[in-house]
């Protein structure tokens, strides 16, 4: 009898990583501090996140997943309040220039990302629709991302939503935007 549920609980923890549950991936930059370009994968989904132009920080370009789209702000210069592929989905901080505290709402959605503690930008935490981190590989080695959780749950682009917080915020601050 014991073996029956030793062996029935292997099998149910094998089908939930299997299926998602237990998920990692990684972001990094193209290059070493090409703060423009990004690669980004989680699970099996994988791809790129770019500046339009280079440093113009309004405005990116994905592709992820087999799904390009785009993620700008909703007015120019305005890093609080971003729309992914028009609006479908909405990245906004929780008050305004607080860049530690982020909400992603749209298509049914309600996630957060915090980071761990206030303003130490190579740790973060979402929860709501999923639930997980994604932090730097070595402290501030902001060029080299590893993400746990479980991301599978959600579409492409809010993957992608989520790990664009982290994207965003270290470009900033590695370009000494953000002060």
């Amino acid at each position: 009898m014991k073996m029956k549920k030793i062996a029935l609980l292997l099998i149910v923890t094998l089908g939930l990583v299997v299926n998602g549950i237990a998920q990692s991936g990684k972001i990094r930059t193209y290059t070493s501090e090409d703060w423009d370009h990004w690669e980004v994968n989680c699970g099996s989904n994988s791809g790129k996140i770019k500046t339009y132009t280079s440093e113009d920080w309004d405005y990116w370009e994905y592709t992820y997943a087999g799904v390009s789209g785009k993620i700008r702000t909703y007015t120019s210069e305005d890093w609080d309040y971003w729309e992914l592929d028009g609006g479908a989905i909405k990245i906004r901080t929780y008050t305004s220039e607080d860049w530690d505290y982020w909400e992603i709402t749209g298509s049914g959605t309600s996630l957060k990302m915090r980071t761990y503690t206030s303003e130490d930008w190579d740790y973060w935490e979402y929860s709501g629709d999923a639930s997980g981190k994604i932090r730097t590989y070595t402290s501030e080695d902001w060029d080299y991302w590893e993400i746990s959780g479980n991301l599978a749950s959600l579409s492409p682009q809010k993957q992608l939503a989520v790990m664009f917080v982290a994207i965003f915020t270290s470009s900033i601050h590695m370009r000494g935007i953000n002060k």
